[in-house]
């Protein structure tokens, strides 16, 4: 049975990442990456959000870009499906050099040294992708299409012919795409945290109150009565 933190945390970061990657305008003018629902066992877009709580396993990898053909001439026509089953002990060991599961199939063979109409030499591609994961691993799959130096190992592989013709081009890719390798520190750079604003305290404007001027208060004092006259009479 998986442990919780290769199902709630290893499949979790993996497909946020790849979907992550799949917004990428670039990216998605040549590659579709879809998921197969562990629930339901139906295929979606990898842009569609998870039924449940278990996350996928296997994804399925839509690439469709130019290629040389076998009379070295460019092809828009080609295209290829690549299916990717990761395991607990690939995502466990990033050191591992043992790539997720990967199936492929295309509809003709290109003039490429590391694939032909039914294998596509992913032990290369995890080589380089492996420290990063599925998302960069997808990306690496396409540059071995695309026949980018980043990934396009030195040596003659499936195709020695093939090979000396990438080599008299320059080793140039078949199509210069931007590959969003940089795909991480892009996701960090939109994390940025906003601080909130302090609410401005208010001054408080206490008024005095004014006092009211009383009108003067005159008290008159009372007018004394004047005493009666004293009669004296004299005794004889």
């Amino acid at each position: 049975m998986s442990n919780s933190f290769y199902e709630n945390t290893l499949l979790r970061e993996e497909f946020k990442l790849v979907q992550a990657l799949q917004q990428n305008a670039e990216f998605a003018q040549y590659v579709t990456v879809c998921y197969e629902d562990r629930i339901t066992g139906e295929e979606q877009p990898v842009v569609t959000d998870i039924n449940g709580k278990r996350f996928p396993e296997t994804y399925v990898v839509y690439y469709k870009m130019p290629v040389y053909n076998s009379q070295k001439r460019l092809d828009n026509s080609w295209h290829g499906t690549v299916r990717i089953i990761l395991s607990e002990p690939v995502l466990m060991n990033k050191h591992s050099k043992h790539p997720p599961t990967v199936y492929f199939k295309s509809n003709f063979e290109p003039f490429n040294n590391h694939v032909t109409k039914t294998s596509i030499c992913t032990g290369n591609a995890w080589a380089v992708a492996k420290d990063n994961g599925l998302w960069h691993f997808i990306i690496s799959l396409g540059g071995l299409i695309n026949q980018d130096g980043f990934v396009n190992a030195e040596g003659r592989h499936f195709n020695g012919d093939a090979y000396d013709h990438w080599v008299s081009r320059g080793r140039k890719p078949v199509t210069h795409i931007k590959w969003p390798l940089d795909l991480v520190s892009q996701l960090e750079n939109k994390l940025t945290i906003t601080p909130k604003k302090k609410d401005e305290t208010k001054s408080l404007n206490i008024k005095k109150k004014t006092t009211t001027d009383n009108p003067g208060i005159n008290i008159k004092p009372k007018a004394k009565s004047a005493p009666p006259p004293l009669n004296i009479t004299k005794r004889n």
